[in-house]
């Protein structure tokens, strides 16, 4: 059996752990390396499990997002879509399966089902708040399928798809920059980029996610960037907002990026190998707002 290497790359995501708290990036991409192995040493095994529990935030979108990536990879292959009724019903039945599954604990056995922080850590949660969970995918998946968004896609030509939920990658600089694209299309001489959000939008995040989008249109499908839109769709507030990107816009991006890369790699110890200094090297940052929602407080040290 070939062993797998823990390859660096760069993200959006994980420059938001790195910049959250260092500690937390080093149990995030490092410290739970090999935890999936049967004979894994017990503190890497709790922390590859504790990296995959999600709040009930995530979860929502996870379950949001699962449901629209079904429904367009059936539109692409011609393939019948089932009623908004059907999907909300089918959704909410598998979410009830899981937070029994995450309430008993058994991702501890079975790391690949449903653990949610919540349980993990005995976070108080009211049952009004947990409907108001399924609620808000109700609402969600409601205003997707209802929208006008969905009957463009529904009839655009198959050919013209790009892509749907696929893991994307670029290089700059010979840095793999990893990204996720929610739906691509080609319309005509444009490529229009869709983004489904189930919360609130973080406005600062949005030149980082296009200009990565741009630049990986330009290697993957030759698109320039006047030619790029990215249509944000909030499915809570059934609200959508168009944005482009310029190239000055992308040059600042790029140096953001290799400024970013270079900070998480004085961490390691070799660069070429992807293998880090010593846990105690990464910073624990100490504020509740940040340790308080951190999925590794059970196994981080003081």
């Amino acid at each position: 059996m070939v062993e797998l290497k823990n390859e660096f790359f760069w993200s959006k995501t994980r420059d938001e752990v790195f910049r959250a708290c260092p500690r937390q990036y080093w149990f995030y991409y490092y410290g739970y390396w090999n935890g999936w192995l049967e004979d894994a040493p017990e503190r890497t095994r709790k922390i590859y499990i504790l990296r995959n529990l999600k709040n009930r935030h995530l979860w929502i979108g996870e379950k949001v997002h699962q449901c629209i990536e079904r429904s367009l990879h059936n539109i692409r292959r011609g393939i019948g879509v089932l009623s908004v009724d059907e999907i909300v019903s089918i959704t909410l039945d598998q979410m009830r399966v899981e937070f029994r599954q995450s309430r008993a604990g058994t991702y501890w056995k079975n790391p690949k089902a449903c653990g949610l922080f919540e349980h993990e850590y005995g976070i108080e949660v009211t049952d009004e708040e947990w409907r108001e969970v399924a609620r808000h995918v109700e609402v969600c998946l409601r205003n997707f399928y209802g929208s006008d968004i969905y009957d463009g896609l529904r009839s655009h030509p198959r050919e013209d798809w790009l892509e749907v939920e696929e893991f994307s990658f670029f290089y700059l600089d010979g840095v793999k920059v990893n990204l996720s694209i929610d739906c691509a299309i080609r319309e005509k001489d444009y490529v229009f980029i869709y983004d489904w959000k189930t919360g609130r939008s973080i406005p600062e995040d949005l030149p980082i996610q296009l200009s990565c989008y741009a630049l990986y249109a330009m290697e993957k499908w030759h698109v320039a960037p006047e030619s790029l839109r990215m249509i944000e769709y909030n499915l809570l507030f059934n609200k959508k907002s168009w944005s482009t990107v310029t190239r000055g816009e992308m040059e600042e991006i790029k140096g953001y990026i290799r400024g970013s890369i270079k900070d998480m790699q004085s961490l390691l110890r070799d660069v070429r190998n992807n293998i880090p200094f010593e846990e105690e090297r990464f910073s624990k940052v100490e504020d509740e707002r940040v340790s308080g929602r951190c999925n590794f407080r059970k196994v981080c040290k003081a």
